[in-house]
């Protein structure tokens, strides 16, 4: 459908690896074009992939630009989004919804390692009124954007490229294209002779089928460029950050209309904010 599509769009774009994703005004104008104003990005991280603790993170349009600025700063060359098995449903006029029960958000980072979110992703794609160009413009005057974009990274894996480990690499012996592995028949009657030619025979052929090794002496990795939860620590702490000024945003908009200063400001706040809740 139109909503996976413009899902797989978006996803072409993350994986694009230019410079100008290092800019925060390139990340503002492409959460612009995807994202309506009021759209939340629900995402959901745990730890070591195990369910014992997670941490539930809801990014406004106003963070989320800063959200993939602070990850590809941390390292990330590229982000890409696997829908394999996704399903688009209607959900009312000018609305659908795309669910992926197996979702993989990949991140790609420029020492080496490939770290994968998996787990079930939902977004609610709605029409809106636009002007014409962008890749997610549809018809005239219209275009497909993420209203709710929520993802739960049950799990997460990490791999590392061969060419990221330094060290000198060797062809383990008895491994094909290694040297030794060959058994010298020790003397003896015929039939001991045979049976161990037999023996090699045997061990000759289950080599043919072995993978080769590589031996890496002093072996050296690039350390992992994410935490626990699956992510950099430093996007970690932007969506902490973002978190606790979200929790205050009423406490903001107060000393911004009532124009006081931030020393007595708390106080006067918590005497505020039952006295309006009880007027409503």
């Amino acid at each position: 459908g139109s909503g996976c599509r413009s899902l797989l769009q978006f996803s072409g774009i993350l994986a694009s690896e230019i410079q100008t994703k290092l800019q925060l005004s390139w990340w503002n104008d492409l959460v612009k074009e995807y994202f309506t104003p009021k759209a939340v990005m629900k995402l959901t991280l745990w730890r070591d992939s195990q369910r014992n603790e997670a941490k539930p993170f809801e990014i406004g349009v106003p963070i989320l630009p800063r959200f993939f600025l602070v990850t590809t700063q941390s390292g990330v060359k590229s982000m890409s989004l696997s829908l394999d098995g996704a399903r688009e449903r209607s959900f009312g006029q000018g609305h659908s919804v795309v669910e992926c029960v197996a979702a993989v958000w990949t991140y790609r980072y420029t020492n080496g390692y490939t770290v994968t979110l998996r787990g079930p992703l939902t977004v609610h794609v709605i029409i809106t009124a636009t002007g014409p160009g962008g890749p997610a413009a549809g018809a005239a005057g219209q275009t497909l954007k993420f209203e709710d974009f929520q993802f739960d990274a049950n799990m997460h894996d990490k791999y590392v490229a061969s060419d990221a480990i330094v060290g000198v690499r060797t062809v383990a012996v008895g491994s094909p294209g290694g040297r030794g592995g060959m058994m010298t028949p020790s003397p003896g009657n015929g039939g001991s002779a045979q049976l161990q030619a037999q023996q090699q025979q045997q061990v000759e052929e289950e080599k043919m089928w072995e993978e080769p090794r590589v031996l890496i002496e002093h072996a050296s990795l690039p350390g992992e460029p994410v935490n626990a939860f699956g992510i950099p620590q430093a996007t970690m702490r932007c969506l902490e950050l973002a978190e606790s000024v979200s929790s205050m945003a009423d406490l903001i908009a107060y000393a911004t209309e009532t124009k006081m200063g931030p020393i007595g400001e708390p106080m006067r706040f918590l005497i505020y904010l039952p006295l309006s809740c009880a007027k409503r």
